[in-house]
């Protein structure tokens, strides 16, 4: 009995030390990809100059802000750490995490609508746990059955789609982001047969997008709450839409820039889907945003507007909808 248990014994510290092991050269490799989420817990390179805009948001900021566009009508180097399905609760997560590491940028880009989704949905940070103890410990709180188990064995914290993107990092620059495609008919009829709903937010995400906007603030860094577009036929269902994001606007403190360009993009052909512009629909809605964007970039007056080239060699015509930019009270 005794020489049994000796050998479970054996076989767990060896299987534990394995696990160990192997995790840490996993991570340590993956840290070196183009992935932008891997720029936050990469060590600042003395060469490399920090990031001048950062975007926080959920797929609607990683999508709809391609950093070589963004960069050119801010003026610097941006880095979007948009993550799909995130609440306002992870951008926070993400963001501290940043300024933990790094020299605070000149310009926040935050896409607000993170403010609706779930609080507790954990999205893609499992992963990141590995790497930032704060996540780690949001991990614990929000899922301990995921934790317990990404603790005992750290090669299963990799077990995800994410490290595919990490890897794929490893061996090509990442790309940005932008959509390609149309939304499909079916999707059209399918929307058109749904029935209205209420936008609603979690405390917690308000309360995390005070953190993230009072941490910018301490750090010198401008604010720019940018609403990108939505589908016509689905603002028609939201049936608060213009009272929640005049609900936005009220609460956002003294100092921060809105640039409301929910109506900026109209064309139906520019949508992936309700929530999502294309290409396309990221070259009309940047042709809207550039003059502000570039006035809170810090641009040099003398040098011309034209970023929008960065998409296409031919610029496209700005949408029909309205553009207002307000500063906060």
């Amino acid at each position: 009995m005794y020489r049994l248990l000796a050998c479970i014994a054996l076989i767990v510290v060896t299987v534990t030390a394995m696990d160990r092991v192997l995790a840490s050269a996993l991570g340590d490799l993956l840290l070196q990809s183009s992935d932008r989420f891997m720029a936050i817990y990469r060590p600042a390179e003395p060469d490399k100059a920090p990031a001048d805009v950062v975007v926080l948001g959920n797929s609607r900021a990683d999508n709809h802000f391609p950093v070589s566009t963004l960069g050119e009508v801010a003026c610097g180097q941006a880095l979007n750490l948009g993550m799909g399905g995130a609440p306002t609760v992870l951008s926070a997560l993400l963001w501290e995490d940043y300024l933990e590491r790094h020299d605070a940028p000149r310009l926040l880009v935050l896409e607000p609508t993170g403010l609706v989704d779930n609080p507790h949905d954990l999205a893609d940070l499992p992963m990141l746990g590995y790497y930032s103890p704060r996540i780690d410990d949001f991990v614990r709180q929000e899922n301990r059955e995921l934790w317990l188990a990404n603790n005992a064995f750290h090669l299963l914290t990799f077990n995800n789609n994410q490290t595919m993107r990490l890897a794929a990092g490893l061996m090509r620059p990442a790309d940005d982001r932008t959509l390609v495609g149309v939304m499909p008919e079916p999707l059209k009829a399918q929307l058109a047969a749904a029935p209205d709903e209420v936008m609603t937010a979690d405390d917690a995400n308000w309360r995390a997008l005070e953190r993230i906007i009072g941490a910018a603030q301490a750090r010198g860094t401008k604010v720019a709450v940018v609403i990108t577009p939505y589908f016509p036929s689905y603002i028609a269902k939201l049936t608060n839409f213009d009272a929640f994001f005049g609900d936005l606007k009220a609460r956002l403190p003294k100092g921060v820039t809105v640039i409301d360009a929910r109506r900026a993009v109209d064309k139906p052909e520019m949508f992936m889907d309700s929530l999502h512009v294309n290409a396309d629909g990221v070259r009309a809605m940047f042709t809207a945003l550039e003059p502000g964007l570039r006035q809170l970039g810090n641009c040099p007056t003398d040098q011309p507007a034209g970023a929008i080239a960065a998409l296409s060699q031919q610029r496209t015509e700005p949408a029909a909808g309205p553009i207002v930019r307000v500063s906060a009270p």
